[in-house]
């Protein structure tokens, strides 16, 4: 007779790939006799434990788990896990408590859900439903054979880095770059690249020309300049990746800390600094080099440096013709920034910071425009710097005259004895 019950056993065992640990009948009930079954299906496909499933990878399962008790108590405190073996980080999991599964032929069910992480290796994977009770040890196994494949287009997004982090004083600029990776079948072109604060009403987007299938590629780095009169708080950066002829799309979210601003508006803090800019929006070339003045008057009463910096993306290289500029009370200086277009820019508008520091205070940040365009579109670099210099010549003679008239005004009150200067 316990020959035959042993026999018994083995078969059960064998045909359902159950492994059996010590069961506890005071909890499991029938479900800890050979005789209880167990069915599991995926996305409504009932296994056979021998022919594997193919799923996708990124594709949500739907594991749904019947519990039939053929003992003679009910079964009480059963928790019912599904796990998706074979990932290299965490395996994904879920469970699902069911209080008691009433003895007889009446089955009762569960369902579970686990998505397929967009990396999962291809090939053979098992999920695993374990049934367990009082003292949450598997005492019922089940494994069921998968065989992961990638979908034909899928697109993750491996890496976002954010500079100078997520971290920024309002009226500065952030830097994004986004690494995205092709996990699909096929090689993805034209993808776009989106980051945004939607809060703040900012924007920026790039496009990667193609991305081979198991690939990855970064995108231009994207530049966002957060307002200088954001309140200070916590607010939401979106990046979005479309693919697919834009069809399909992929979405991370993180959170954006800006604090308050040091910006200094020159006309609104005592006129001690004066600063003029042109012009700021610009069309030049891919490879091809736009140039910007920048006009700078000390109005105040004693000497004063300023530094200069200049950040773009990818798309372009910056450099100034001087980044140190020291004026003494009521002198101007205008400096060039230059901005190249990388040879492999994206036509569109592409945009970069200049800042101007006076030791660590930011007096201003200006954003500088430039429009990629076809070469023959592109204005012709020597007139319009010739341009610029002209139009400039006449900017600084306005702001001298300034100067003076500031200047006269202030020596008229401290003959009157109203007001003296320090």
């Amino acid at each position: 007779m316990k020959k035959l019950l042993s026999l018994m056993a083995l078969f059960v065992i064998s045909l359902l790939t159950v492994s059996m640990v010590s069961a506890d009948a005071s909890t499991l009930g029938g479900l800890a006799d050979p005789a209880s079954t167990i069915t599991v299906e995926v996305n409504d496909e009932e296994n056979d434990f021998v022919t594997p499933l193919t799923v996708e990878r990124g594709e949500e399962l739907e594991v749904e788990v019947e519990l039939i008790n053929k003992g003679l108590t009910d079964a009480l405190n059963i928790e019912v896990e599904a796990q998706l073996l074979g990932y290299d980080e965490e395996d994904p999991t879920d469970s699902v408590l069911v209080g008691k599964v009433t003895k007889g032929t009446k089955g009762t069910s569960v369902t579970l859900k686990l998505t397929v992480p967009s990396d999962f290796n291809y090939g053979a994977a098992t999920l695993r439903v374990m049934v367990s009770g009082g003292a949450n040890e598997a005492d019922l196994v089940v494994d069921y054979p998968l065989f992961v494949e990638s979908q034909s287009h899928s697109v993750k997004i491996a890496d976002v880095s954010f500079s100078p982090g997520l971290t920024v004083k309002a009226g500065k600029s952030l830097l994004t770059t986004v690494l995205v990776e092709n996990v699909g079948d096929n090689d993805e072109e034209d993808i776009k690249v989106t980051v945004a604060v939607a809060e703040l009403g900012v924007s920026a987007s790039e496009y990667l020309d193609e991305v081979l299938a198991d690939d990855k590629e970064d995108a231009d780095e994207m530049l966002l300049i957060i307002p200088h009169d954001t309140k200070a708080g916590e607010y939401t950066v979106k990046v979005t990746v479309q693919y697919d002829d834009l069809e399909e799309s992929v979405t991370e979210t993180y959170t954006l800390k800006v604090v308050d601003s040091e910006l200094v508006k020159p006309q609104l803090k005592s006129g001690k600094t004066v600063l003029a800019t042109g012009p700021e929006m610009q069309s030049v070339a891919a490879g091809k080099t736009a140039t910007y003045a920048v006009a700078l008057t000390n109005d105040g009463s004693a000497s004063k440096a300023y530094t200069i910096e200049v950040a773009t993306g990818d798309w372009a290289t910056a450099s100034v013709s001087e980044k140190l500029v020291v004026l003494e009370p009521g002198n101007s200086k205008v400096v060039y920034v230059d901005l190249t277009a990388a040879e492999d820019a994206t036509a569109g508008e592409h945009l970069a910071s200049l800042t101007v520091k006076s030791g660590s205070d930011v007096l201003e940040t200006v954003v500088l425009k430039a429009d990629v365009v076809a070469p023959q579109k592109a204005s012709n670099e020597t007139s319009l710097r010739n341009g610029l210099e002209i139009a400039l010549v006449v900017l600084v003679v306005l702001l001298v005259l300034l100067g003076l008239v500031i200047g006269f005004s202030r020596l008229r009150k401290d003959d009157d004895g109203e007001e003296k200067y320090y």
